[in-house]
């Protein structure tokens, strides 16, 4: 793990418990609130959660392979692909802003076998992917709830929401040019290069700029393959769909594991449509402390008992955060089996 990756776990460790002491620090007083809460909670309803967060990284990873080339595809182990939104969700989680996840997910297919160049294009589209489907799911969730959200939860979440939506559209519109304009990205290299060719001997930086470059044609090769491929665009929506889906749906059933069986399901996946376009406004690893805080503010009409709210927020990021965490840093450490036959031979 490099430097900047444990100053970012040490951010995210402290900033953790800070939240943790802030949110348990509204419980003192409330003795007989939790007792209440605690005594409706169904750990069923948990386990259901849990399991909809396993079957979401499942979902990423089939939209993960649906991109790949046949060869990678046969290449590729069904573990090797899973490992790939493990590390996503372990690289998300600690950097600050999510700038990890890209970066983290190459790895993990490079790791698997996949050319580095090819594995770029696959993620940097499936990002692609990712980023329109969440706009268009957060259009479609503010239509359908925009006047419960400005009667129901406070007026000072709803200012992010513009800013939110266009940092996702300047995110989008870059990676349409990274991927599809070959020049703008050769000339990126070259200034690059004018800074770095004074920090090298000249055969080797001769040799690193011509291998970046064939990296780079692979990468425009492989971009223009996927964009092509109907088939695959279109397996990688239909999964990218579902997988946020599943994910959406995680805070509704921890409230149903307080007893709350009255809930809309539909409003409930609303508001979590909100919270992830929000957090990416927030500069910090995972949005520590910005995620509940928006929680907070979004779901505490659906949850009025005080001390109930915040159990449902410590439960929700569990299983949407740091399992994610946890899961990525046991795929980081165990190698793909790529990597132990590369290791044998």
């Amino acid at each position: 793990m490099f430097k900047r990756d444990r100053v970012s776990m040490t951010i995210v460790v402290v900033l953790t418990a800070l939240v943790i002491y802030f949110l348990t620090k509204e419980l003192r007083g409330k003795g007989h609130q939790l007792s209440i809460a605690l005594e409706n909670l169904d750990w069923r309803w948990l386990a259901v959660g849990l399991l909809t967060m396993i079957i979401s990284i499942v979902l990423e990873a089939a939209a993960t392979r649906s991109l790949l080339s046949k060869k990678d595809r046969r290449a590729t182990s069904t573990l090797a692909l899973l490992r790939v939104p493990l590390l996503n969700l372990l690289g998300t989680g600690v950097t600050p802003f999510a700038t990890g996840g890209q970066p983290a997910q190459l790895y993990g297919l490079a790791r698997s076998g996949v050319e580095t160049g090819r594995a770029m294009s696959v993620i940097l589209m499936k990002f692609l992917v990712y980023q329109v489907v969440v706009v268009i799911f957060f259009i479609v969730g503010y239509a359908s709830a925009e006047q419960f959200i400005y009667q129901q939860v406070n007026t000072t979440f709803a200012t992010f929401i513009p800013f939110a939506i266009a940092i996702h559209a300047v995110v989008i519109i870059g990676i349409i040019l990274v991927m599809f304009w070959p020049s703008l990205t050769l000339r990126l290299v070259d200034i690059v290069a004018v800074m770095v060719k004074k920090m090298m001997r000249r055969e080797r930086f001769e040799r690193l700029i011509a291998n970046v470059k064939l990296k780079i044609d692979n990468f425009h090769t492989e971009s223009r393959r996927v964009i092509s491929s109907w088939q695959s665009l279109l397996g990688a929506i239909f999964f990218t769909s579902l997988q946020l889906v599943t994910f959406y749906m995680i805070p509704y059933f921890v409230i149903r594991a307080f007893g709350y069986p009255d809930v809309n399901p539909w409003l409930i996946v609303t508001m979590n449509i909100m919270i992830v376009m929000v957090i990416s406004l927030f500069p910090i690893p995972g949005g520590v402390g910005g995620a509940e805080l928006s929680f907070q503010l979004l779901f505490s009409p659906f949850v009025k008992n005080p001390a109930t709210l915040i159990l449902v927020i410590l439960l929700w990021r569990f299983i949407t955060y740091y399992f994610g965490i946890f899961a990525g840093i046991i795929a980081y450490i165990i190698p793909a089996h790529h990597d132990r036959r590369s290791d044998n031979d």
